[in-house]
């Protein structure tokens, strides 16, 4: 007798339907704000926690790699942040801006891993002495406000964003990449005061200006 080819099938249809309840949830919860989809989400709404899950840990991820150069303490540290805020949904606060609020958390939970390991100062990277290990990729999406800078390639970028100090680079990452707020940034950088965030971007920024033109000079 001849095999029937009935599992390849299943198997293709039960993946072809999963796709499509995955992207009826990005559509439904897409429609939504953040204060919706996080109230979905606290009150138990599975649907809810994995729409924030799928759309916001990539950016996470690439967040985590430009801090920390080992891709098992960034998984690790994203896997335990997601089961955490599983675990105590119910018991969280309101969230206006989940993005904003998912940074703040992951930035903490990844330094907070990484000095309890005794791994601060092996593991972080300072891309002042070693730009070879860790370079940034700027998106297609980024924006800087200065023409100046929009106008330069996006590997001459990259390459000047690298020589700015962590934190600097940290800032301006946060807010030309990832689009968060001067306050978010705050939030996520432990500063007292919005301000605070909004000096090292200006100072970012200046320290740019000095390397472009000393590399068009």
């Amino acid at each position: 007798m001849k095999k029937t080819q009935n599992k390849p099938i299943e198997t293709t249809e039960s993946s072809a339907m999963l796709y499509m309840q995955h992207s009826q949830v990005m559509i439904v919860y897409t429609e939504k704000s953040d204060r919706e989809v996080w109230a979905s989400f606290k009150s138990g709404d599975e649907a809810a926690f994995n729409y924030i899950y799928r759309k916001y840990v990539a950016d996470l991820f690439n967040y985590g790699m430009q801090i920390c150069k080992q891709e098992e303490i960034i998984r690790d540290c994203l896997q335990k942040m997601f089961i955490d805020l599983r675990k105590n949904q119910a018991k969280l606060g309101d969230v206006q801006r989940i993005k904003g609020y998912l940074f703040t958390v992951f930035h903490r939970e990844l330094f907070k891993f990484l000095k309890k390991e005794k791994k601060l100062n092996a593991d972080l990277i300072s891309i002042d002495n070693e730009e070879s290990i860790f370079c940034i990729e700027t998106s297609h999406e980024t924006k800087l406000i200065d023409e100046e800078f929009a106008l330069e390639k996006k590997a001459e970028i990259a390459k000047a964003l690298n020589k700015l100090s962590t934190r600097q680079r940290q800032a301006i990452i946060m807010l030309y990449q990832e689009e968060l707020s001067y306050k978010e940034i705050a939030e996520v950088m432990n500063f007292s005061e919005v301000k605070t965030a909004r000096t090292l971007v200006y100072r970012a920024m200046e320290k740019l200006k000095e390397i472009f033109e000393v590399e068009k000079a």
